[in-house]
């Protein structure tokens, strides 16, 4: 067998151990709900944790000498906007637990498909699962500001300016 053969039978066998993997799959089940209440007390933590955390990085980036800079302003937006999701994402997960299931309209293997808005509850959960709104622009001026940051010669540390 020459190298060309040994070749093309190396690719045909990953390709089809490919879509075997493809095409041979199981439900991930990646969506995880958390059980009541300590599921939802951990991941509420968690949103307290994760936006204290983006306000102290957001405050460290404005009083150090990089916030003039337009890639770090973009930086610090962006962790701004982060910690005002997860302040979003918290209220959410509070008006969750007071929407009546009666108001969840369930497809046939009872997954959430529509909400009806009865009562001001119903509404401002509505508002408040439109949480993207806030986290994608979020994810946005941290994109850019990397790229920018990517783009920009390295600042000379402190050791170099001596």
């Amino acid at each position: 067998m020459n190298n060309t053969s040994k070749i093309l039978l190396l690719r045909i066998l990953t390709v089809s151990f490919l879509l075997q993997c493809t095409l041979a799959t199981s439900p991930a089940f990646a969506i995880q709900l958390h059980g009541p209440p300590e599921g939802l007390y951990v991941h509420q933590i968690g949103h307290v944790l994760y936006g204290l955390a983006m306000l102290g990085f957001a405050f460290r980036i404005r009083v150090s000498r990089l916030a003039h800079m337009t890639a770090w302003k973009l930086m610090t937006l962006g962790a701004f906007l982060l910690a005002c999701w997860n302040g979003w994402a918290f209220i959410a997960h509070i008006l969750d637990i007071r929407v009546p299931s009666i108001d969840f309209l369930l497809n046939e293997q009872g997954i959430k498909m529509g909400l009806i808005l009865r009562t001001p509850v119903d509404w401002l959960y509505y508002l408040f699962k439109m949480d993207h709104l806030i986290c994608v622009p979020a994810l946005l001026c941290i994109y850019l500001s990397l790229r920018r940051m990517n783009e920009q010669p390295p600042l000379p540390t402190e050791m170099e300016q001596e």
